[in-house]
């Protein structure tokens, strides 16, 4: 039920960002992420920094984090809300945080997530999607 409930709380406040012109992004409160190439990322209204290295980075987003991986990341500018990284991106993956606990994920996590998610499209017949 609870489900049901947040399906409609994000409809009603698409019609209200609708009807007072103001970007859906900020009334869902998602996150709005640009990626030019394989070379800058913006993330906008995320909700802090996990960790940062130079070849990984995690953001906290509404309901989950991003995680973006390559080499060479170097943060061109940072604020409250938005991030804007430079460096050569090989992965990018949003992970929904289902149980709610906002936990990172680990690196042994994200391997059974894709590992799971590559043997669902192998098994639909459909080839698996480039990043």
């Amino acid at each position: 039920m609870r489900g049901n409930f947040g399906k409609k709380k994000r409809v009603m406040r698409s019609v209200f960002a609708d009807v007072l012109e103001i970007p859906e992004e900020l009334a869902l409160d998602l996150p709005k992420i640009t990626l030019v190439g394989n070379l800058n990322l913006n993330v906008e209204n995320h909700k802090g920094i996990i960790s940062y290295a130079a070849d990984e980075v995690r953001l906290r987003v509404s309901d989950g984090y991003l995680i973006a991986r390559g080499s060479n990341f170097a943060l061109r500018s940072i604020s409250k809300t938005d991030v804007f990284l430079e460096g050569e991106i090989s992965n990018l993956a949003i992970v929904l945080d289902m149980k709610g606990d906002g936990g990172v994920l680990s690196d042994a996590d994200l391997a059974a997530l894709l590992a799971e998610e590559m043997a669902e499209e192998k098994a639909d017949g459909e080839p698996p999607e480039e990043a």
